[in-house]
């Protein structure tokens, strides 16, 4: 009795010893960026024979006796994670895994064998009975959420002048027992929509009814963050990111740019469905990796994970994932559940970025139900609703789709304690300052910066001090000014304005201004500033051709609804020429009278602007747009006022300009810009239609590069300027340029124009300008972009007007002047994803 008394209590306490020593393991495998749980996930104890797989979820549990301190994760195209785990006892281990970018695992496959080129030619061929741009008409409820997180913060960082301020901000930095990289949420926001699709005539409509943005109520911000201006569909050929155009991986010629390989089955929910892997055939061109579900009598695509292309060429980004999940509503429509775009900013490839995480869930759907007509507005394709903004929590609370994480709750009052540390307001008025040219000096801002010294012929060295008030005087009434002095003509120069908003919607507002000045006529409204020290310092031709100007102007702008305005300007100017440029014109083309040399001119001008939805991202004060997919329209039309103010001519004057992108995916897009005028009246020359030259270095995209002010003047003129981006189709295919991510382009520009006897008659000269009658004004260019990221090089060709004869005409016209040159190199600095 006592021996077996003795066994029982030795086996109890050996049974214990041995649970003791077992070491348990269980937590989840998730993607690093896009936070999507990873099933199939090999979970091994190391140096053990002891795994697991993670299920559909991504969740494992892993036991055993053997001692082992570290435990492996392993999955076919990720990075492999080696964790530490405590001997004997039980533990949570969350991991994240990061995609390897450079393994690139074939799969042979024999002519003949591989199924999964049959099951795309099939959901293609499906494609648009599953597209839901295909319905009849839709409506649902959309749940977004947007958040930027800073990451790969290092103590180097944390430790810094420029940071410590913001200190205590790093101890609520997201961090757990896991693998996962530490970063910092700075901004969240959220928005409640409903969202109508109607085809026949297509039109789509979201009407914002809530939103939340961490700390700020911006309603502007808010229209950015719906579901129609990031939403990708996977079923169009092309997707559109950035402005570049990445080819689905089910368009209809997918075969040419992926390779496929089906690899399991299984049922999802009820449904049976087949799983695909695909990545490009060929390197750097914009494609994705990745996989996707589809269903296997519908093949309609049920769930989709991808990346864009490791050596995509593309700038600043160095991940980006798609996830989306379909669901079949009324056991019919395979309709989007769910939408996650998250994309990792950097600079450069090492160093702290920023991490963007959109999501976006959809509910309540009616397929091919009724819509009322009056819910789709023409002009704005997002309404928010009045009071969106002002949701209290309990309202969030109910209304999300899914609650908020720790992490998510956190950055609603983290953002609200960084405003409060007096270096934020110090580190915004320097970003302000690089940004807009302008210091902030509380009630009054200080710039431009760049015009404070430059340099011409004319005035020598020049000085100007400039400001205006900011929005904490007025959101509504702006004041603005600036004195000016040259030390070599020994003048004071000076301009003021005023600008007062009557209605932010829709916008309305008017305003004064009154210059006194020298200015270089001719230049486009894209060219430096006439006093920016860039302008001064690249100049390639001495600045002769300036004009002392005093001009008057009063306006009043309406917008009528998003996207058109109409401006009614009245303008009274003075302009006289600054030797050695002279106008020397015949007052009325009566060649008996004294020529004269100065102009005064009074006008008034009905200006016209059309962008069909036009966006806009606004401050408190100006606004900037963001345009739209439409093309810009814009026209003017001028009436001369003789004898207001002692003005001397009557004319009037009609010009219209239109401006568009066209996209001929895969091979880039061209801008281009239509212009057509015409003057009515017998004007001197610099009342006329001054074509637009470029007198610098720099390569100004709204001018002829290789044209001098006033070599052309026209009363009559069409003109056509048209430039392709070609993204680096051709480059990215020479193996010696591909690593360098250099993107070609090609350029035209033209003019044509004439001059009426009538004007000719004014001039004391009339040979002094060429006709653009017989033949046009023409150059071209062929040019590399995307140098360092951030340049841009054009190389540029003059097709006419280059003959020695004319040369010589132009040289006596203007002595002091650079010549025309037939060929030319112009830069330019520009920043693009």
């Amino acid at each position: 009795m006592i021996k077996r008394f003795f066994v029982f209590a030795f086996s109890i306490l050996l049974s214990q010893i041995v649970f003791a020593q077992s070491t348990i393991i269980s937590g989840k495998v998730t993607d690093e960026l896009t936070g999507e749980p990873m099933p199939f996930v090999a979970v091994v104890f190391k140096g053990s024979g002891v795994g697991v797989n993670t299920d559909f979820d991504g969740k494992y549990a892993i036991k055993t006796a053997t001692p082992s301190d570290s435990i492996l994760f392993n999955i076919v195209g990720y990075k492999r994670v080696a964790m530490r785990v405590k001997k004997g006892q039980t533990q949570v281990i969350n991991v994240t895994m990061s995609v390897n970018k450079f393994e690139l695992t074939e799969i042979v496959v024999n002519a003949g064998e591989n199924p999964a080129d049959a099951m795309m030619k099939k959901i293609i061929d499906h494609k648009d009975e599953n597209n839901k741009r295909n319905l009849d008409s839709y409506q649902c409820e959309v749940y977004n959420k947007l958040e930027f997180d800073l990451t790969s913060i290092s103590e180097k960082f944390k430790n810094s002048r420029v940071i410590k301020p913001f200190a205590f901000i790093f101890e609520k930095m997201d961090s757990s027992e896991s693998n996962e990289k530490p970063f910092l949420p700075i901004f969240i926001t959220e928005n409640l929509s409903d969202y109508y699709f109607k085809n026949n005539p297509r039109k789509s409509q979201e009407i914002i009814t809530a939103s939340k943005i961490s700390g700020v109520q911006n309603a502007t911000v808010t229209q950015f963050l719906g579901d129609m201006y990031q939403n990708i569909n996977v079923y169009n050929n092309f997707i559109d990111l950035f402005s570049k155009n990445f080819v689905s991986p089910v368009a209809n010629i997918s075969a040419v740019y992926y390779k496929y390989y089906l690899v399991d089955s299984a049922f999802i929910g009820n449904q049976w469905c087949y799983k695909m892997k695909f990545k490009p055939r060929r390197k750097q061109e914009l494609t994705f990796v990745g996989d996707f579900w589809f269903h296997d009598t519908t093949y309609a695509v049920q769930k989709i994970q991808m990346r864009i292309a490791d050596d995509a060429n593309i700038n600043f980004i160095n991940d980006m994932a798609i996830v989306q999940e379909f669901n079949f509503v009324d056991n019919k429509y395979w309709m989007q559940s769910k939408d996650m775009l998250v994309i990792d900013f950097a600079a450069k490839q090492e160093g702290m970025g920023f991490i963007g995480r959109k999501t976006a869930s959809y509910t309540k759907y009616k397929i091919n139900s009724p819509i009322d007509e009056k819910i789709f507005t023409p002009a704005e394709e997002i309404r928010i609703k009045e009071g969106a903004d002002e949701k209290d929590e309990n309202f969030w609370n109910q209304a999300r789709h899914d609650s908020l994480n720790a992490r998510e709750k956190s950055i609603y009052a983290l953002v609200d304690t960084i405003k409060a540390v007096p270096a934020f307001k110090t580190y915004v008025d320097l970003i302000t300052l690089f940004v807009t040219g302008y210091k902030d000096f509380g009630k009054l801002e200080f710039g431009p910066y760049f015009t404070f010294a430059s340099f011409n012929r004319t005035e020598g060295f020049r000085l100007r001090l400039g400001g205006r008030t900011s929005d904490e005087i007025s959101t509504r009434l702006q004041l603005e000014g600036y004195v000016a002095y040259g030390f070599k003509d020994e003048d004071l120069k000076f301009g003021a304005g005023m600008r007062y908003i009557f209605k932010k919607d829709p916008r309305t507002l008017m305003g004064i201004n009154y210059k006194d000045d020298i200015s270089q006529l001719g230049q486009s409204d894209n060219a430096f500033q006439d006093d920016n020290i860039l302008s001064s310092i690249f100049r390639r031709s001495p600045s002769n051709k300036l004009t002392k100007t005093i001009i008057k102007k009063v306006y009043f702008e309406r917008e009528w609804f998003q996207g058109l305005a109409n401006r009614i300007t009245f303008t009274n100017q003075n302009l006289i020429p600054v030797p050695p440029l002279s106008y020397d014109y015949y007052p009325n083309g009566d060649n008996t009278q004294e020529p004269r040399q100065a102009i005064n001119a009074s006008e008034i001008t009905l200006y016209t602007r059309f962008y069909y939805r036009e966006k806009f991202v606004s401050g408190k004060v100006d606004r900037v747009s963001i345009g739209s997919i439409y093309p810009f329209v814009q026209a003017n039309y001028t009436i001369g006022l003789k004898g207001v103010l002692n003005s001397d001519f009557t004319y009037h004057k009609a010009n219209i300009k239109m401006s568009d992108q066209i996209f001929f995916k895969p091979f880039g897009y061209t801008y281009y810009i239509i212009e057509a005028g015409k003057v009515f009246g017998k004007l001197p020359y610099p009342l006329l239609q001054v074509h637009q030259g470029n007198e610098s270095y720099f390569y100004d995209y709204a001018a002829f590069n290789l044209m001098n002010y006033y070599e052309f003047v026209s009363d009559a003129y069409a003109s056509l300027s048209a430039v392709h981006h070609f993204n680096g189709f051709f480059l990215d295919r020479v193996p010696l340029l591909r690593k360098l991510k250099w993107r070609e382009l090609a350029s035209l520009r033209m003019v044509y124009g004439s001059l009426s006897a009538a004007n000719r008659r004014l001039l004391v000269n009339p040979s002094a300008f060429s006709s653009l009658e017989k033949k046009p004004y023409m150059e071209l260019g062929v040019g590399v972009e995307n140098i360092f990221k951030i340049l841009r090089v054009d190389f540029l060709w003059r097709q006419t007007y280059i003959s020695k004869e004319y040369l010589a005409k132009y040289e006596q016209r203007f002595p002091l002047s650079t010549k025309p040159a037939q060929f030319g190199i112009r830069a330019s600095l520009q920043i693009t994803f």
